[in-house]
Formats: C-alpha cells, sequence, structure tokens
C-alpha cells in the first residue's frame, strides 16, 4: 500500500494541473450527482413508510378528456362493501385552517391563553388500521368514542403544551368554549408522506353516504384490483352514487405523490429527468479521465515499463494504475461533501424538499461511496491495460505515439462531453421558453385576469359575515369589483354527477357569483350570464357540450339537471355556455366543467382595485379584515398565484439550466486539460511553426483545430435531439 500511495503522489507532483482538473471534475459531479440521489429517493420512497403502503390505494377516476382527475365524492362505503376484494377502506377529509387556543393553566384564572394554527385532518375508524400511525402515548381508540377528541402528532403537542404530558389536556377551537379532548400522540410523518403532522379527529362514518368531499382509500391486494375494478364498474346502482364509477380509477398510494403532485413536490418526470441529469455529468466526469489518461500514456509509458524491466509484475502494475483512479475518486468524494454542505446552506436548497445534509442521508452516502470507489476502479481498468500492454523496446525508444484507436476513443468521448453539455443546455432554453409562456397566458381566462390589479383573498369568513364584509369592501374608491367561487385555478376540484332525462353526467362543479364571468372577461358564447338574486342556475363550459352532446341534442337550454353532492339533490336550469378556459394549470387538458350560482360556503374572494392604488386597498381590505376576524388575512395578488402554480416547472428549468452549466464546466474543465497537456507535448512541433514564420494565431488554430471540429459535430447531434 506504501508503494502505491508513493507512485499516486509523484503521478500528481509530476502532472499537476490535469489532476488537479481531474479531481475537482469529479468532486462536482460527485457533489452534483449525490444531491440528485437524495431528492430522488425521497420521492421514489414517498408513502413508504406505511406497512401497508403496497396494498392502499386512492379512489380516483379517469376524466371523459383523458388524464385521472383527483375526486372527492360522496361516502360510497354502501358501495364498496359490496365487493370482497376490498379488504378495507376509509374516508379523510383536511380542513386546511383551523385556529385553536390553549389556556395556560398557571395563569388560568387571568384568562391566559396561548393561540395556535393547526392544520385539521377527519377520518374515519378504519384509518387507524389501514395507515397504523406510530401511537406514542394514549389509547387512539378512545378518539372514536367523542368527536371532540382528537389525535395529535408529537410535533404539535409540544407546540400546544411544551414538555407537559399531553395526553387528558384540552384545548379549544377558535372562540368555542367546548373542550377539545388530547387522547392520543403519534410519532410525526416523515416529510415524504402525503399524510401531514396534522390534528385528526373521527368525525367521519365509514358507511354514510350523504358524506361528501372526501378522499378515499382502499385496501385491496394489488393481484385482485383489476378483477374489482371491473366489477364495480359494472354495477347497475353506480347512477345513484356522486362518484365516476365508470371511469374508476385505483392509484397506489406510492404513486400518489407523483400522480398528483401538490404544492412543493415534484413528478415522476422530473425525478427522472435530475437522474438523467446526473447519470450525464458522472460519465462526462469519467470521460475526462479517460481522456487524461490516453493523452497522458506517452509520457508515463517508459516509466511504467522501466518498472517492469526491474521485475514489478504486470498484475501489480495494472493494479496500480487503477489504484490511481481509486485515490483520486477519494479525493473527489471528500471534497463533494464540503460542495454539497454548501449546496444545502445555498439558494440551489430550496429547488429540493428532500434534507440534503451528508450527516442526515449516512446511509445513501456510505452507499454512494461504495459505488464510487467501486466505479473509479473499473474504469481505471482501461488506461491500466492500454499504458501496459505495449512492448518494452517500443517504450524504451522513445519513438511511441497514440493508436489510431486510443485518438478515436478519445475523439469519440470528446464529442460526447460537448453533445451532453449542449443537450442540457439547450433543453434548458425550452424549458425556460414553455414555462415564460405558461406565465403570460391564463389559459383562456379573460384579459383582466392577466393584469396584477386582481387581489386573491383565502380562508374567508363564514356566509353570514362575508357580505357585510364585501359591503364594506365596496365603500372604497379603490376597489372596483368583487366576486366569489368555491374553487381556485390548481386547486384538486370536486367532481360530481347529475342526470338529465335519466341519463348520467359527470363534471367538475364550480360554486360562484353571479359577477363572476363578467369580472374575468370571459365571454358566454350561447344563451345568457347569471343574473344577481338568482339561485340554482347553471352555466356549462364548451368542452362539457363536447362531451355530452349526446344528451342535449342542440337543445341545452331551459333544461333542469339534478345536481347531487352539495347536500340535497339540486334542480338546476340551464342557462348558457361560456367559453373555454383552463380552470386547472395549462399542464392538464380542459375538463368538462358547470358553473352553478348558489349561495354557499365560498373559499375564495377576488377584489379588483386599482393598480395606482393598489397599496392603498390592501391595506384598507385589511384593516376591515380586522374588524370581522382576528385570524390574519390569507391575501396574494392573483398574477402572482398563477405563477406559483408552475413552480415545479419554474424549479426543473433552473435546475436544468444549473446542472447543464456544472456538464459545460467539467466539459470544459476536461478539454482545457487536454489542450494544456497538447501544448506541453508539441513544444517542440510549436517552436518550428513560429521559426517558419507561424503567426500566434495560425499556432492556435493548428492546437484547437480538432476541438472547433468536435464542438460542431457535437452540437449537430445534440441540438436536434433536444
Amino acid at each position: 500500500m506504501r508503494l502505491l500511495i508513493y507512485n499516486f503522489i509523484l503521478l500528481l507532483k509530476r502532472f499537476r494541473t490535469s489532476s488537479i482538473l481531474n479531481i475537482l471534475g469529479l468532486a462536482i459531479a460527485f457533489a452534483t450527482f449525490f444531491v440528485i440521489i437524495i431528492q430522488s429517493y425521497y420521492d421514489i420512497n414517498f408513502d413508504r413508510n406505511f406497512k401497508k403502503a403496497d396494498d392502499i390505494y386512492l379512489v380516483s377516476a379517469y376524466s371523459d378528456k383523458g388524464g385521472l382527475v383527483k375526486i372527492y365524492p360522496h361516502n360510497i362505503g354502501h358501495v364498496v362493501v359490496q365487493f370482497p376484494e376490498i379488504k378495507n377502506f376509509c374516508c379523510i377529509k383536511r380542513d386546511p385552517y383551523a385556529d385553536y387556543s390553549v389556556f395556560d393553566m398557571e395563569d388560568a384564572f387571568s384568562g391566559g391563553k396561548h393561540k395556535f394554527k393547526a392544520k385539521v385532518t377527519y377520518i374515519s375508524e378504519s384509518f387507524i388500521d389501514m395507515f397504523t400511525p406510530e401511537i406514542i402515548a394514549g389509547d387512539v381508540h378512545q378518539m372514536f368514542t367523542d368527536d371532540r377528541k382528537a389525535m395529535l402528532p408529537e410535533s404539535v403537542t409540544r407546540k400546544f403544551f411544551g414538555n407537559e404530558n399531553p395526553v387528558g389536556q384540552v384545548f379549544y377551537y377558535h372562540e368555542q368554549t367546548t373542550p377539545l379532548t388530547v387522547v392520543a400522540v403519534y410519532k410525526d410523518f416523515p416529510e415524504n408522506c402525503s399524510l401531514k403532522n396534522e390534528i385528526y379527529f373521527a368525525h367521519l362514518i365509514e358507511n354514510d353516504p350523504n358524506q361528501y368531499m372526501l378522499t378515499i382509500y382502499i385496501e385491496i391486494s394489488p393481484d385482485d384490483k383489476n378483477q374489482m375494478l371491473n366489477k364495480i364498474r359494472s354495477v347497475e346502482q353506480r347512477d345513484k352514487v356522486n362518484f365516476l364509477i365508470k371511469n374508476m380509477e385505483l392509484i397506489a398510494l406510492p404513486d400518489v405523490h407523483f400522480k398528483f403532485p401538490v404544492e412543493g413536490q415534484i413528478s415522476r418526470t422530473t425525478t427522472w429527468s435530475l437522474l438523467a441529469i446526473g447519470i450525464l455529468l458522472m460519465i462526462i466526469a469519467y470521460i475526462n479521465f479517460i481522456n487524461f489518461s490516453i493523452s497522458m500514456a506517452p509520457s508515463r509509458l517508459k516509466n511504467f515499463n522501466i518498472r517492469r524491466i526491474f521485475g514489478e509484475h504486470p498484475l501489480f502494475l495494472k493494479f496500480s494504475i487503477a489504484m490511481e483512479t481509486v485515490f483520486i475518486s477519494i479525493i473527489a468524494l471528500l471534497l463533494s461533501l464540503l460542495f454539497v454542505n454548501f449546496l444545502n446552506n445555498g439558494v440551489i436548497k430550496e429547488f429540493f424538499q428532500a434534507d440534503l445534509s451528508p450527516a442526515n442521508n449516512t446511509g445513501l452516502l456510505l452507499a454512494f461511496a461504495s459505488g464510487a470507489v467501486v466505479m473509479g476502479f473499473l474504469v481505471g481498468m482501461y488506461p491500466a491495460f492500454y499504458s501496459t500492454h505495449f512492448k518494452p523496446a517500443i517504450a524504451l525508444s522513445g519513438s511511441f505515439t497514440t493508436s489510431s484507436g486510443a485518438k478515436i476513443l478519445k475523439n469519440t468521448l470528446i464529442v460526447i462531453q460537448f453533445a451532453a453539455a449542449i443537450f442540457l443546455i439547450t433543453t434548458a432554453g425550452f424549458i425556460k421558453i414553455q414555462h415564460s409562456y405558461m406565465q403570460t397566458q391564463t389559459g383562456n381566462w379573460g384579459e383582466e385576469s392577466k393584469k396584477g390589479n386582481i387581489v386573491l383573498i383565502k380562508n374567508i369568513l363564514n356566509s353570514s359575515d362575508i357580505r357585510i364584509f364585501e359591503s364594506e369592501l365596496r365603500k372604497n374608491p379603490d376597489i372596483i369589483d368583487i366576486t366569489y367561487s368555491s374553487n381556485l385555478t390548481g386547486d384538486d376540484m370536486l367532481v360530481l354527477t347529475g342526470s338529465l332525462e335519466g341519463n348520467l353526467l359527470n363534471y367538475i362543479l364550480w360554486i360562484v357569483d353571479h359577477n363572476f364571468f363578467n369580472f374575468f372577461g370571459v365571454d358566454i358564447i350561447e344563451g345568457r350570464d347569471f343574473r344577481e338574486g338568482e339561485q340554482d342556475k347553471l352555466i356549462f363550459n364548451q368542452t362539457f357540450l363536447e362531451t355530452n352532446s349526446f344528451v342535449f341534442n342542440n337543445d341545452l337550454f331551459n333544461k333542469f339537471v339534478e345536481v347531487r353532492g352539495l347536500g340535497n339533490p339540486i334542480m338546476a336550469e340551464t342557462v348558457g355556455i361560456s367559453k373555454d378556459f383552463n380552470f386547472q394549470p395549462l399542464r392538464e387538458p380542459i375538463k368538462p366543467i358547470a358553473f352553478i350560482e348558489k349561495q354557499w360556503r365560498y373559499g375564495y374572494m377576488y377584489v379588483k382595485v386599482i393598480s395606482e392604488n393598489s397599496n392603498n386597498a390592501l391595506a384598507y381590505i385589511d384593516n376591515t379584515w380586522q374588524k370581522f376576524s382576528d385570524k390574519p388575512i390569507d391575501i396574494v395578488f392573483l398574477d402572482k398565484w398563477f405563477n406559483s402554480i408552475y413552480d415545479e416547472e419554474n424549479n426543473l428549468a433552473k435546475l436544468i439550466s444549473i446542472f447543464g452549466l456544472i456538464t459545460m464546466i467539467v466539459s470544459i474543465m476536461g478539454v482545457y486539460g487536454l489542450i494544456l497537456f497538447n501544448a506541453k507535448s508539441k513544444r517542440k512541433t510549436i517552436a518550428l511553426h513560429k521559426v517558419h514564420g507561424a503567426s500566434i494565431m495560425e499556432v492556435i488554430l493548428m492546437l484547437n483545430r480538432g476541438f472547433l471540429i468536435q464542438f460542431a459535430v457535437a452540437y449537430i447531434i445534440a441540438v436536434p435531439v433536444a
């Protein structure tokens, strides 16, 4: 080992520049690839923390326009119990906005209390058996004896109660006086999990068909999935269920993260794209090493063969040369950990959801380090065999030149390097163009929605206060108009069923105020718009007509559709057809949608303000809000919201640009090293050219003509592929 280290040190001293470039290039590639592996492992193992992950499926459906839609149906327990293949099922319903108060026991007599925000999830009893949360205190089954008992995550109990024993403690919802009791504490779910660390209440009954807006999971063996789907799609009573049974699909729990990525998560395409980039970068780094080795071979050949003449065994010599790559890999690996720590504390961290710290990914680090060492040894085998297969007499005579085969290999590898870097840079450019297009388009929403003067207010007040709040806002001259809706573009939509003259209709239902279309400038192309004070009127989009034309036979208006899912069935009259617009991101196809005007607890308020006075209008809105609620107002400009729903594309474009730049840098480092090495090895040739009158530019062109040709070939290959 001492001899191996000694020979390696001699290599570093003799070929200092080439060795530094090799190590730096490999370290950058290692750091980038390790970061990508951490994030990919995070995504691929999403929801794998559940013991029954492979047997749990999300109930979903295919839309009539193609593609999956995440649906929130009525409770279908009374339907699924008919199928013996289904082992279990549970219902989940999230309430993202909840404020709680905890009284300070030491200050109870003076009314002291602390206020906290926490999200809530309502569950049915089978949730515990299916998802098996790890209970660390209390009795979770007590939760199902009273809807005022709750299961809290460990992190929330610390926030609510500090270091006190949380079991038996009470807290209060908003300003209510009815106590809520903690009966169990569960260990926090990991970050790469679709279930969040929220307060869980047992408010859902598994066989109650009147409950709706639910996320439903079923437990079934993967082998029974297709058989059960075929049976459930043919149920005669499907038209009685508020659910797209005819298009029903089951999404395996580990796939939900990729099928329906929520804010902050990434799609499967992004994951595989990043992995491909990481692998490409590693290939380029090792190509650099192989090219360096081929170029250095003539200079080292005499030394190798002197060692053979003095009795060094050929196998040991080959092993010694291969181990040089291992030592370079180890140094690069240690240096890459510094780079990873830098990335973890830098701007690039915001593009990743996973914890990038090597200290918190020791398992992956060990596997990656082992792979890097093994790969280094395997890559080192080529220069080891190439540099020792020549006869000693040729090497010692000094007449050796790089073989034609080695030159072809080196030139091919350089072209691959250039092509990979050009491919990534070009791809990043295309993604940037597409992302810019999506940010400047509104999916055929009216021109008004493109302007930065529409304010979106989320988590609005209850129905009894909202109209009073609206009337107060309208008193301000900087506020032009106000409207409401139950959904927001980019949200998961409520898929409901309706019926007309015995025909089942499937569509996404959007509850809006009477002036919604006028507010956003969306055209009504047939029929008429809603009128103020009307109730239970329907306007469909063009796509709905296309998918349900067989029902209406060009006679849409003045017909009454039975709408289910808003409590008791509603007979709503059809009055118009709106122009299609993307109520979901542009990456999704336009789906059938029905707009209904109905007094309801709207989810969102839109306020159109005068752009020049927007700051004054925002201040007025905030001050007015405080008169009605002690909750902080959740407000954002609509154009910023539109941009935020394309964060995944934006992050992917930035990451590919960054990694493409890194790939280019690593490639240039390798090419620069080769040019520098060639210049040194051709000093006599350069001198002769200068003696015969060659200019500096001619010498530079002589040295670099080959690289320019290789770059042109790589460009011709890479751009069409990109």
